[in-house]
Order: C-alpha cells, then structure tokens, then sequence
C-alpha cells in the first residue's frame, strides 16, 4: 500500500506541467483505499501479490478518483477528504476535464496487461461506475424508484470496482474459475454494503468527522436506503406527504427527517440490509483456505460491519 500511494503521488508527472498540479491534487487526497487493498488481498489469497498486482490497485484507485471528481461537481461538493474539492478550486470547466483524463490515464495504464481480457474487465467496470451515476442522476427526484432499481444502481456503480478489484486479483494468478468468480462475489457484496452505509451516513454524519460535503443526496433528489425503506414502511399519507416534501424541497429538515427516520426505526433496518450483504461477502470467502490475505479480506468485512453498527444504533 505503501508503494501504491508513491506511485499516485507520482501520477502528476506524467502529464503535461500545465496540468500537472490539477492531477497531482487529486491523486494526493488520503482515501481510506480499500479498492486498491483489495485487489492486492485477492491475489495474496490465490497465490502471491506481484507487480501486475501493484498495477491493477492503482488503476482501480484512478478509476474511483476520477468518479469521486466528477461526483463532486454534479452534488456541488466543496470538501473531499478534509480538503476543498477540485470542484471548490478551480471551477467546474477545469474539474470534469482532470476527471476525464483520470479515467483515460487509467485505461491507457491497463492496456500495459499482456491479456486483453483484464483490459476488458477493467473497462466494463469503468462502464459501470458511469452507467450507475448516469442511472442514479436520470432517477432523481423519481417518487417510483424501488429498492430492486436501487440496488441496481449502487451494483453498477460501487460494486462493479470492488468486484473488478478482486477478480482480477485472482485472475492474475491463474487460479481455478470458482475462486476467480467468488471473489468477483466478494467483492461487490463489499461494495454494496459500503455504498449502503455511505448512503446513510450522508443523512446522519457530520462533515467534521467524515471529512466531506454532506446531505447532498437529499438536496440532488437522490433517494437511499433510509429515504426508500421509509417509504416503503410508512403509511399512505406518510410517504405522500414526504414525497411532496421531497420533490418540492419545501419544509425539509434534515435533523428533524432524520428523527423521523430513527423513530421509525428505519436505521435499525438499514443495518439489516447492510449485514446481510457483508454476510453474503463472508460466505464467498469459504473456499479459500486460511493465510493473512484471506483474513484481511474478512477484517474489511468485520470493519464494516462494526462501522454499521456504531453509526446506525441508536
């Protein structure tokens, strides 16, 4: 890991020096990078962790950032990781072409694979982290929006990279198609489960410990776990009303909506949701036998997990 944040702080050089700080800002915030530890876990847990190892996690991690640059510009996001955002510095002209040239940068990165296959995947995952923003951004302010269609969304668009991350992992070793596919399993359970918690701490956190803009779902008409599963539960006047509230943005108090949502016990729901997923993230994991990167994969479960239930027990 320690080498994979040498090599992002070393991404600017590539580039022209007219836009090297842009790409060098980006690249140098301090994420909590489990894509990247990901893919390394997965192929110590096939085998062995090698260079083409090193190169997928810094490509998957170019890929998130480029998505969490142009994610910033479209919610209006000033922080990013204790920092302004790129969007906060330099303007939204500037921002979506630096986010641009990260996702081409990444996928120029991967063609450095001998088998196009792993270039194939990492361009589909690409795929649908966009497909899943786009689909997120046409659903805005959609009162139908079901869970089935938003878990969709959060697949594509946060699962797919995580799932990548770990299948190539496996993929690089050569290893058996059942490991390969359970990982890929793996995988986007994780990334579903986190983006389910992210979802719900962006109504419930505040930006001094997470370091970020918050309650720009609300705002954007982006219904999450906590808005649906209400929605779902609430009487027919209930959910009228808030969808109202809603759509209109009128007479919406984040405190007091949030209140409403633990009364309702819709949090304590929320982790069922979450675990059941990390569950299923767990149980892919039984067929690898037991070494250090198959337990660190498990602890990224256990961390989410105990994360879920600090932030969401009330």
């Amino acid at each position: 890991m320690q080498k994979i944040e040498e090599r992002l702080k070393e991404e600017g050089s590539f580039f022209d020096s007219g836009i090297e700080k842009y790409i060098s800002y980006a690249c140098e915030g301090s994420g909590k990078r489990f894509r990247p530890l990901v893919a390394l876990f997965s192929g110590g847990a096939t085998g062995r962790v090698t260079d083409g190892h090193l190169n997928l996690a810094l490509i998957v991690e170019l890929i998130h950032i480029a998505s969490l640059v142009h994610d910033d510009i479209m919610d209006g996001a000033l922080l990013r990781r204790d920092r302004p955002t790129l969007h906060a510095k330099w303007g939204s002209n500037l921002t979506v072409l630096a986010g641009d040239i990260l996702f081409a940068h990444a996928l120029k990165l991967a063609t450095d694979f001998s088998k196009t296959e792993i270039c194939r995947r990492i361009a589909d995952a690409a795929i649908g982290v966009c497909s899943g923003e786009m689909l997120q951004t046409e659903h805005r302010f959609d009162v139908d929006l079901n869970l089935e269609s938003y878990y969709r969304i959060v697949e594509m668009k946060t699962g797919s990279l995580f799932a990548v991350a770990c299948e190539l992992g496996a993929f690089l070793n050569e290893v058996d198609n059942k490991m390969v596919e359970a990982l890929k399993e793996y995988g986007n359970m994780l990334g579903i489960a986190y983006q389910l918690l992210d979802d719900c701490i962006d109504l419930l956190g505040d930006e001094t410990s997470t370091g970020k803009t918050l309650g720009t779902d609300l705002v954007g008409g982006k219904w999450t776990l906590p808005i649906l599963l209400f929605l779902k539960k609430a009487s027919a006047p209930e959910a009228e009303n808030l969808r109202h509230a809603l759509i209109t943005q009128k007479a919406i108090h984040r405190s007091r909506l949030v209140q409403s949502l633990v009364d309702q016990g819709i949090f304590s729901e929320a982790q069922i949701y979450i675990h059941n997923f990390l569950h299923r993230g767990e149980m892919a994991l039984k067929f690898f036998p037991k070494n250090d990167y198959v337990e660190g994969l498990r602890s990224i479960i256990f961390y989410i997990r105990g994360m879920t239930e600090k932030k969401l027990s009330f």
